[in-house]
């Protein structure tokens, strides 16, 4: 399959880009305290320019420490920020890639414990997630001065060599906090009518001109919608648009969301691809420049579509670059198996960055680790059996082949894949497992023997004369310790997901982490009467946090699910449970079956034969068998071992 349009050469302003692919600015949490670039942030934007992007921001990056979001975020408020710029521009063009900072200062969503400043911005609105701070309205002066600071960071990208620069006017940072009524309560010339709000916005273009002249292309980032009442809408952005190319804007980059509707701005699994398409066909309806689109774009043929149908001339890729660093040039080859496609799961990318924390990537171990993580030939090839073929065997099967080294994986099951195939049964969560083709396809490729449907044991492992072995043999469901529980109408949640379970009334469903979410859903799809009991007061409080409202809005949705949250069962009698919340006790009678989600025991039997041996090779558990986690830290300690063996 070919991808012409995507892989046609675009003009933004008198800049070439030799494709139709932009790289995002995602904050990455890779730079220094003081907004320095590593050599970490070196490597992984050379990795995306070798890969054939075709132009790519660096990331969010503030122009003023008052206006820093993130310990670890790039800043460009000082020339001596500059050398360290320049090595990374010079990777970038070693590549053919363009490149350019996207400025920006993040207003009332600053946490002061991070920048260590009062925040400013617009009007005194506070963001609850910045911890509540009500920030200080702007005074004239300092306006100007922040303008001068936008126009200063310009000209540093300007020196560094970049090739264009980015305005952030989108998210709720602060050009969008001037823009929109929900955060810009003003009477004076800077507030009222949109004519007001768009001033500071188009003064910070002004001066971003005359910094870098009229040469350099200009790309400004905005929210189509942010979806919050009384916030910017798309009818407004229709408006601004042609009002920011006459200030000399260059390409329009159609985003969505605000810190309060953030899930439009990282979009989880449970939206789908192209959702943004609507707000960037309508506003490229209105301006006469180049427009891209962001917004879950993970498929080369979704690209392709949206510059076809003329819904954008350019498509802005974040997290499928993160996940497949060479997705332009395995799509432009036809190599559409070998692209490693992001799943929009958000635990190793947009969770991390929220924590602090370097971000990462659940299908690709070496993002952001390109360094550490480049394939090193093994010192001596080894023979190894891996017995467990879910998502943490296949990893360290994969990685160990790559290294030279002669693998076997003995997976029980008819097909690979553990417990991310029970994700294809559990609804909105189905595209987990859409990382396991690639995972197998890729382990095959670099060599690993696969044994399906074999369910192997300390002698068939040792009969394969391994140096040594890793044993990923996953977890099991397992029993509370509630009263009466062995003598209740217990049922694996796997068996409720994997088989219709027939003549259920009603059910009771212990704990609400997504996989009792899941087993809920699928009983009450079946007309189950359904009672989900947890004792924390989240749902879902186990997987990324925008797909949690999207999984608990359809778990309450649902009129045939009780939930109790802050709720222990205190006991089992046959068909009854004793439930009690701090403040009640309580009896629910009439359960047909009992469901225990949250408990997770490691499957350790071939590891503790093989450990009861005096003739095993060195044995290494990987996985749930080792300790019950998350796929993210599974799959990561499994690249770990991989690399290190």
């Amino acid at each position: 399959m070919s991808f012409p349009r995507l892989f046609q050469p675009g003009q933004v302003g008198g800049m070439e880009v030799k494709n139709r692919i932009i790289g995002s600015p995602m904050e990455r949490n890779y730079c220094t305290a003081e907004g320095r670039v590593t050599q970490r942030y070196i490597d992984y934007l050379e990795a995306r320019a070798r890969g054939g992007v075709g132009m790519m921001y660096t990331e969010a990056t503030y122009v003023d420490p008052r206006g820093k979001g993130r310990e670890f975020q790039m800043g460009l408020y000082d020339d001596d920020l500059v050398p360290q710029l320049a090595r990374l521009v010079a990777a970038v063009h070693r590549h053919g890639g363009r490149v350019g900072p996207e400025l920006n200062y993040g207003g009332r969503v600053v946490q002061p414990e991070v920048s260590g400043l009062e925040s400013r911005a617009p009007s005194a609105v506070p963001y609850a997630g910045a911890g509540g701070w009500s920030p200080r309205p702007l005074d004239r002066d300092s306006i100007a001065e922040i303008v001068a600071r936008f126009g200063d960071a310009a000209r540093r990208a300007a020196e560094a060599g970049c090739d264009f620069i980015g305005i952030h006017g989108a998210h709720g940072y602060l050009l969008s906090q001037f823009l929109s009524p929900f955060c810009n309560k003003r009477d004076d010339e800077y507030g009222g009518d949109l004519a007001g709000r768009m001033r500071f916005p188009l003064e910070v273009i002004a001066a971003v001109r005359r910094a870098v002249g009229d040469g350099m292309p200009v790309v400004f980032r905005i929210s189509g919608d942010e979806h919050q009442a009384n916030g910017l809408t798309l009818a407004d952005v229709c408006v601004i648009a042609p009002q920011l190319v006459a200030a000399g804007v260059d390409l329009i980059d159609v985003s969505a969301g605000m810190y309060e509707t953030n899930w439009w701005i990282t979009q989880p699994m449970e939206m789908p691809q192209g959702v943004l398409a609507p707000l960037a066909r309508e506003v490229r309806k209105h301006v006469d420049v180049p427009v891209s689109v962001s917004g879950r774009i993970t498929d080369p043929s979704v690209a392709e579509h949206l510059i076809e149908s003329g819904t954008s001339d350019f498509v802005t890729l974040g997290r499928a670059l993160h996940a497949d660093p060479e997705f332009p040039a395995k799509a432009r080859a036809g190599r559409l198996a070998e692209i490693c496609t992001c799943i929009a799961c958000n635990q190793g990318c947009s969770d991390m960055h929220a924590r602090g924390a370097p971000i990462v990537c659940v299908v690709n171990t070496a993002s952001g680790r390109e360094r550490e993580y480049a394939i090193r030939p093994a010192a001596a090839r080894k023979r190894v059996v891996v017995i467990g073929g879910g998502p943490a065997g296949l990893e360290v099967a994969r990685v160990l082949a790559l290294r030279g080294h002669r693998v076997t994986v003995f997976e029980r099951d008819a097909e690979p894949g553990g417990q991310l195939l029970l994700s294809r049964l559990v609804p909105g969560r189905e595209e987990l497992a859409g990382h396991l083709p690639w995972l197998v396809g890729e382990a095959q490729r670099a060599g690993v023997r696969l044994e399906i449907g074999v369910d192997a044991t300390a002698e068939m492992a040792l009969a394969e004369h391994p140096d040594l072995i890793v044993v990923a043999t996953g977890s099991a469901p397992g029993l509370p310790r509630i009263a009466g529980i062995e003598e209740s109408p217990v049922v694996d949640p796997y068996a409720i997901l994997r088989r219709p379970v027939r003549g259920i009334g009603r059910a009771l469903v212990l704990g609400a982490g997504i996989r009792g979410v899941g087993v809920a859903r699928v009983l009450a799809e079946r007309d189950v009467d359904v009672v989900l009991v947890e004792v924390s007061r989240d749902v879902a409080f186990d997987i990324a946090s925008r797909s949690r409202r999207f999984q608990e809005a359809a778990l309450r949705e649902r009129p045939n699910v009780a939930i109790h949250l802050g709720t222990t069962v205190e006991a089992l009698d046959g068909r009854a449970a004793v439930l009690w919340n701090g403040e009640r006790r309580w009896e629910c009678g009439d359960i047909d079956v009992v469901v225990p989600t949250r408990t997770l025991l490691p499957v350790t039997g071939v590891a503790d034969e093989l450990y009861g041996r005096g003739d095993s090779p060195p044995v290494y558990l990987l996985g749930d068998c080792a300790q019950p986690r998350s796929a993210l830290d599974a799959i990561h300690d499994a690249a770990a071992l991989g690399h290190r063996l």
